[in-house]
């Protein structure tokens, strides 16, 4: 028998899952997964992405960072990790265009209103920044 966390994460998976598959069903896989809304990026450019995490306003002190660039153009490319160091900063090359972007740390997946974070980011060329606050704050 699953323990319940087991669950609420495989769950979770599901529905990210189904909710993916009818994006693409429905036609609308460039609108933020893939990037802007003229379509899914197939760039192979790589481009770095730095910044700090912080979760619930503190800096996080370790877990790690994932940005996915796949999308309808770029389906075999796996997800980019990046280590959190003890400031709550990151450094990580993924590739030009639209990434899914999540947090896990060990207060994210104790947390389940912080387990399923996730923000989509457009990566541009060169050195880009993106400070991450999870949970996001209201604007």
């Amino acid at each position: 028998m699953m323990s319940r966390p087991v669950r609420l994460r495989l769950g979770g998976l599901l529905v990210t899952a189904a909710c993916m598959a009818l994006m693409v069903i429905a036609g609308c896989e460039g609108g933020g997964i893939g990037g802007g809304g003229g379509g899914a990026s197939s760039s192979t450019e790589e481009a770095t992405v730095k910044g700090t995490v912080k979760i619930n306003g503190k800096p996080a002190t370790k877990g790690f960072v994932n940005f996915d660039p796949s999308n309808i153009n770029r389906k075999m490319e796996g997800v980019r990790k990046a280590d959190i160091g003890s400031d709550g900063s990151y450094t990580v090359k993924t590739l030009v265009g639209g990434n899914n972007v999540s947090v896990n740390t060990p207060e994210t997946q104790k947390d389940s209103k912080l387990m399923y974070n996730q923000t989509t980011f457009e990566v541009k060329s060169g050195e880009n920044t993106l400070d991450i606050e999870v949970p996001t704050p209201a604007k």
